[in-house]
């Protein structure tokens, strides 16, 4: 494991990359994980790192302990190894906000592999995790504009998804969402609204959808 520098920025806050590869030959694992240093607060910063390490470890020790006990009993290299990769992408990165998801993707055995999102959008003032509802001025119903939305661009489209595109039921505060420079991303993971061959579900919400009641355009 090794730790780089990657980027430096106007809050003094410095991402750095911490990389795990491993070969046992029944695993390969190639893991970067995204981590932070510096800024105000040491407490804020190492909650943000705890909670996005163990969001990608956490499954690698139950995929580390259930790969080593199927293969304890040989001492067989598989033609198909399990795989472990998760890499991050950083989709909005500027003085007020760092948004960036994770991209977990293990095969352990069986027809394919899974992949899995999960996503961070970081007040760098504040060096805080912001929850969807954090994004929009007090009382604006931000809910409705995203379903109406989502249910416009599942309409161009309704066989990509699981029955017409009736399964789609709206959002909830804690849906998962990342920012680029101008729209709202939500996602949803494999099989949720949709069959496997159509991947990651994403709505790109334009954030002039929301007439000034978005607070970090």
């Amino acid at each position: 494991m090794f730790i780089n520098n990657r980027i430096k920025n106007d809050n003094n806050l410095k991402i750095v990359e911490k990389s795990i590869n491993k070969n046992l030959g029944y695993l390969i694992e190639d893991v970067k994980i995204l981590q932070i240093e510096g800024g105000k607060d040491k407490n804020k910063i190492n909650n943000i790192n705890s909670k996005v390490n163990s969001d990608v470890m956490n499954p690698i020790r139950e995929a580390e302990k259930t790969s080593a006990e199927y293969f304890k009993d040989t001492n067989i290299i598989p033609n198909f190894p399990y795989q472990i990769s998760s890499k991050y992408i950083i989709t909005r990165n500027d003085n007020n906000i760092l948004s960036f998801y994770n991209d977990y993707y293990e095969f352990l055995g069986g027809a394919h592999g899974m992949t899995t999102i999960t996503s961070y959008t970081i007040n760098k003032n504040k060096e805080e995790f912001l929850n969807l509802n954090d994004l929009f001025k007090p009382g604006y119903d931000y809910l409705n504009i995203v379903n109406k939305e989502i249910e416009k661009q599942i309409v161009k489209n309704p066989d990509n998804y699981f029955d017409s595109g009736k399964i789609f039921k709206g959002i909830n505060e804690k849906q998962g969402f990342y920012l680029d420079e101008s729209n709202l991303i939500i996602y949803y993971q494999l099989y949720e609204i949709a069959p496997y061959v159509y991947g990651i579900p994403e709505f790109k919400i334009p954030i002039k959808l929301f007439e000034g009641n978005f607070i970090y355009s």
